[in-house]
């Protein structure tokens, strides 16, 4: 299964991702993204969310480490370029 289609499946609840980055050193896949929630979410529902992506990327790429930074959608700032990729 792609990333991009992990993250997406697992991601009820969040508004977007973006700034997904991904890089390999020796046998660790390393992946980082900016996901954005409402505002008004508290910090344990963001955390829930996290913890189900994470979950399920771990489960299909060996050796992964998971970086989530939580961005709340009155605060989120796309790097100048970047298409967010929204969850609906």
């Amino acid at each position: 299964m792609h990333i991009r289609d992990i993250i997406s499946t697992n991601s009820k609840g969040a508004l977007e991702v973006h700034d997904l980055k991904t890089r390999i050193a020796g046998r660790a896949t390393f992946i980082e993204f900016h996901m954005v929630v409402d505002a008004d979410m508290s910090v344990g529902e963001s955390h829930v969310i996290c913890d189900r992506i994470e979950d399920a990327l771990k489960a299909e790429v060996p050796s992964v480490r998971v970086t989530i930074h939580v961005e709340p959608d009155d605060e989120a700032k796309l790097p100048k370029g970047t298409v967010a990729v929204p969850f609906a």
